[in-house]
């Protein structure tokens, strides 16, 4: 039988100050998005896109979904909204001191939508076309999985099953249109316009590879690494439950009995991946945008007296 090991006070404390720079980055994204509602500054490069790419766009007769300079706003915008809601979850699971198994779950989703928001923003200096092209691939790999688990859950005929299924044929035919240099058999690899929709563990690699050459201090060697430990916790894996036991003898029963501990260390590493992974993407839409940056240097003064030495 195993017994969960009494958390400390200042554990507990420890655990309520990552819980509020949670929620605090929560804040500065709903903050950022209600105070500049996804308008590119003037002279940004979201405003050079917007010229490049109007919404609507002049080439779709019939567009079903945003498009242009907004369907870019649009995706990233989703893609923050739910990293900022499990930063929520984050914080409450750290406010209850529930912290042996369920953080992980969250973080690894808070890396990888942070990761998908930068790799359809891409490099600076790309076109326009690309950014486009990365966010119909996301909303044609979106809308497949609508369609398809739909089907699985309801049955073909049922009406969320046509819905989905009409909403993605719609959706490669906007595609196929927009794009007429691709075809379907290209399309149905997840690649236009020279762009691959990527796994989830390459993009995630791709996101520290920028975040690197930017000085940030983890290769993309070390994030496989940590992003493979996430995916083992959140997966059936039995080593990482294991490596949480620490087994004593119990002199009332005559059995070994395992306690399940876990230091402040670990808990704080992963703490700061995903905050890191959080900032930096917002910090990437921020620059995108060339909006004034008040409000993210207000978060990276939160996070810098929570946890020093974060962004060195």
């Amino acid at each position: 039988m195993a017994n969960r090991q009494t958390a400390t006070p200042e554990f507990q404390t420890r655990l309520e100050e990552l819980a509020t720079l949670s929620l605090a980055c929560r804040a500065a994204f709903h903050e950022i998005a209600d105070r500049f509602h996804w308008t590119p500054a003037p002279g940004s490069p979201a405003e050079e896109d917007a010229l490049r790419l109007p919404s609507p766009d002049p080439l779709l007769p019939e567009p079903r979904v945003e498009t242009g300079h907004r369907l870019i706003a649009d995706v990233v915008q989703t893609f923050l909204l739910t990293s900022s809601g499990h930063l929520g979850g984050l914080a409450s699971l750290y406010t209850s001191g529930e912290v042996l198994f369920s953080p992980a779950l969250l973080i690894r989703s808070i890396i990888e939508n942070c990761a998908h928001a930068i790799w359809v923003l891409g490099g600076q200096g790309e076109p326009a076309e690309d950014r486009l092209a990365r966010c119909y691939l996301e909303e044609l790999k979106s809308a497949e999985e609508a369609k398809k688990n739909a089907g699985y859950m309801y049955g073909k005929l049922h009406a969320s099953h046509v819905h989905s299924a009409d909403r993605y044929r719609q959706l490669k035919k906007q595609i196929l249109a927009r794009f007429p240099d691709t075809t379907k058999q290209i399309l149905g690899e997840y690649e236009l316009h020279r762009q691959k929709l990527p796994k989830l563990e390459d993009a995630v690699k791709e996101m520290y590879a920028l975040t690197e050459a930017a000085g940030g201090t983890i290769t993309q060697e070390q994030a496989s690494g940590i992003y493979g430990f996430l995916s083992n916790r959140t997966h059936p894996t039995l080593y990482p439950a294991r490596q949480l036991r620490e087994w004593e003898g119990d002199e009332t029963s005559g059995h070994a009995v395992a306690h399940l501990h876990v230091g402040m260390g670990p808990i704080e590493d992963e703490a700061r991946a995903a905050l890191a992974a959080f900032y930096n993407a917002l910090s990437y839409v921020t620059s995108y945008y060339a909006w004034p940056t008040t409000l993210l240097e207000a978060l990276e003064m939160k996070i810098q007296a929570t946890i020093p030495g974060f962004f060195r």
